[in-house]
């Protein structure tokens, strides 16, 4: 499966260019995933018609859907939830739902959410890509990176772990296995790591985060900046690809977008195409190994599959 994220501030047009990709991949044989997990949803908007939730076919070899990042958040604390409820049965007094309740208004819970919806639409193996439209680009970052860094987190509670395990495991050879009661049942506690319900959890994570992170720096991964040609897009840009590349996260290609395209343009305008140039002069010169294309401030933003398809074609290959 190939993967494709579409990065950009709100308002560039990164919906238009995700969604216009999305159909040329689709016209070109490819079964394909569009999944908006922005949270300010446009991608209906671009289909016109009306998404939600759940996948929605929208043309030939084409399926659509616009998470919902609240709901999301609720079923990732649920699932959570539900396994931490069966590893700590032993600890009655731990107040779980109540733990969650504030979990779910904790910094950085939409980034883990929305990390788990990538998650879930690249695991579905009956398409040949997805295409990413996501949120505005700082929290995109947070998510591109969340595995990487979940990874440091989970080895050191591994690691902690293990040091429990040993620990349990010394006082087992003096005075036998460790029982908790449960619901008036006895629970034998195991110091075998193999046995160990936590660190089985954590060993499952670790996985799931390390395929993760290398499915987001492999060559099936694309990243794609949508933006404008203007003084200030271009240092956000820069910091864009660098703070991706501490990640070995590549970018693909930038796309100017509402780039003024005229033979003789009023005054009121020159300074601005006149910025534009300088600014893709100045991109090819300081950005090198990407490909920067520009799209046309059109007369109108596309709607549907045929205006999409047009705008792939002209302007994103």
């Amino acid at each position: 499966m190939k993967t494709y994220f579409f990065l950009g501030k709100g308002g560039v047009g990164k919906t238009t260019a995700s969604a216009a990709w999305s159909v040329g991949l689709a016209h070109s044989g490819m079964k394909t995933l569009v999944a908006s997990i922005d949270p300010a949803h446009n991608l209906g908007d671009a289909f016109a018609i009306r998404l939600g939730d759940r996948i929605t076919h929208v043309g030939d070899n084409l399926d659509a859907v616009e998470v919902n990042i609240e709901d999301m958040i609720r079923t990732y604390l649920d699932e959570l939830s539900v396994k931490m409820k069966h590893t700590y049965s032993y600890m009655s007094a731990m107040n779980i739902d109540g733990y969650f309740d504030i979990l779910k208004n904790s910094p950085g819970i939409e980034e883990y959410a929305t990390m788990e919806a990538i998650k879930k639409f690249i695991a579905l193996t009956e398409y040949d890509a997805v295409v990413f439209d996501t949120p505005p680009t700082g929290m995109t970052i947070r998510v591109l990176a969340m595995p990487r860094v979940s990874l440091l987190w989970t080895e050191q509670l591994i690691k902690m772990r293990k040091r429990i395990l040993a620990t349990r495991g010394m006082v087992e050879n003096v005075q036998g296995k460790f029982e908790a009661e449960v619901d008036g049942e006895k629970v034998v506690l195991s110091s075998s790591e193999k046995e160990d319900p936590i660190m089985q959890e954590l060993v499952s994570y670790r996985e799931e985060l390390q395929a993760l992170k290398d499915m987001f720096s492999s060559d099936q991964s694309y990243v794609d900046i949508v933006t404008m040609a203007e003084d200030l897009a271009l240092s956000e840009t820069k910091r864009i690809i660098e703070s991706l590349g501490k990640f070995k996260i590549r970018v693909r290609a930038i796309y100017l977008n509402k780039f003024f395209a005229m033979a003789n343009p009023p005054e009121e305008i020159q300074g601005k195409m006149e910025e534009q140039e300088r600014v893709v002069g100045r991109m090819k010169a300081e950005i090198r190994g990407i490909e920067v294309k520009n799209i046309p401030l059109l007369r109108k933003s596309p709607r549907g599959i045929d205006e999409l398809l047009d705008v792939y074609s002209k302007y994103l290959v």
